[in-house]
């Protein structure tokens, strides 16, 4: 009957691990399609800027009636960058960046309370406060 008490707590302590690789799993997906979805936002403001600069050039050069469609060319390219800036925090949130070493300046494993390389203490310790 022990034996199969063992045999319980390890399957109930596995399914935790799988219900975690698989939140894990789901967020690299969601953050990877965030990815796609940023780069092409980043070709779409390419294109903006770069009928941006013709458009300018061709109202420099003294062709008349291009403004209509450089302040649409204009709000459409606001509208881009800050989709960017959303998409880019949404990733951010999925998959934080490192901590940073204040005095060295290279990135820690993620729990690290002190730099491998210097030394220094990178996390306060909350006891210690």
């Amino acid at each position: 009957m022990e034996i199969f008490q063992k045999i319980g707590e390890t399957a109930k302590g596995l399914g935790g691990k799988a219900r975690e690789v698989t939140r894990r799993s789901g967020e690299f997906l969601e953050a990877t399609k965030l990815k796609f979805d940023l780069s092409r936002l980043e070709k779409e403001m390419e294109a903006n800027c770069l009928s941006l600069g013709e458009l300018v050039y061709r109202r420099f050069k003294g062709e008349a009636g291009l403004d209509g469609e450089i302040d649409r060319l204009l709000s459409a390219t606001r509208k881009v960058e800050g989709d960017m800036q959303a998409v880019q925090e949404q990733i951010d949130r999925l998959q934080p960046k490192p901590p940073v070493c204040p005095q060295c300046k290279l990135e820690l494993p993620v729990g690290g309370r002190f730099c491998s390389y210097c030394g220094a203490q990178v996390v306060k310790d909350d006891a210690a406060e």
